[in-house]
C-alpha cells in the first residue's frame, strides 16, 4: 500500500498525540488537541500526516519563522515516526514536504534542531542533507500563569 502525505486534520490528533509520546512527551490528549486546532489554523504553521491506509505512521510540523538577524526561515518543529516504521523512508518523505511547503511559501532555508542525546536523528538528517551548524544550550524559565 501507497505512503501518503497530506496536511493534518483534527481527525489525525488521537494518532498525533500517540505518535508524540513515543518521544517522550506527555502532553494530555486535549493539549493536544488544542495546540493542533491553533496550528491547523495559523498561516505560519503546518502539520503533515503520514498514512499508509488508515494507519498513521508519522507526523512533522512546520513553521515559517522570522528572525530580526537572518530574516526568514522554515523550521522543521516537530517529527516523529513511528517506532515500527523507522528507516524505511517515512520521515525523509515527511522532510521532502516540508521542504515543498517551505518554497511554495517562498522561503529559501529549511532548519531543524535536535536534542544533542538523539544521535539517530543527527544521522538522519545529515543523510538527507542537512549540514551541522552549530551546538546550542537551551534555557528555560516557567513564568507565572495569568488569572482566568
Amino acid at each position: 500500500m501507497t505512503l501518503s502525505i497530506n496536511p493534518a486534520s483534527m481527525q489525525d490528533v488521537t494518532a498525533i498525540h500517540s505518535l508524540t509520546s513515543q518521544l517522550g512527551y506527555h502532553a494530555s490528549l486535549e493539549q493536544s488537541k488544542q495546540w493542533l486546532e491553533q496550528m491547523l489554523h495559523s498561516q505560519n504553521h503546518c502539520v503533515f500526516v503520514a498514512k499508509r491506509g488508515d494507519k498513521t505512521l508519522g507526523w512533522l510540523a512546520v513553521e515559517q519563522r522570522l528572525f530580526l538577524e537572518s530574516g526568514f526561515k522554515a523550521e522543521i518543529t516537530g517529527l516523529v515516526v513511528s517506532d515500527d516504521e523507522r528507516r524505511i523512508g517515512v520521515g525523509r518523505d515527511l522532510v521532502n514536504r516540508a521542504r515543498a511547503w517551505a518554497v511554495e511559501h517562498g522561503l529559501t532555508e529549511l532548519v531543524v534542531r535536535s536534542n544533542i542525546s538523539r544521535e539517530h536523528s543527527h544521522l538522519f538528517y545529515q543523510r538527507i542533507g542537512f549540514h551541522h551548524q552549530k551546538t546550542a544550550h537551551q534555557y528555560q524559565m516557567e513564568l507565572p500563569r495569568e488569572e482566568e
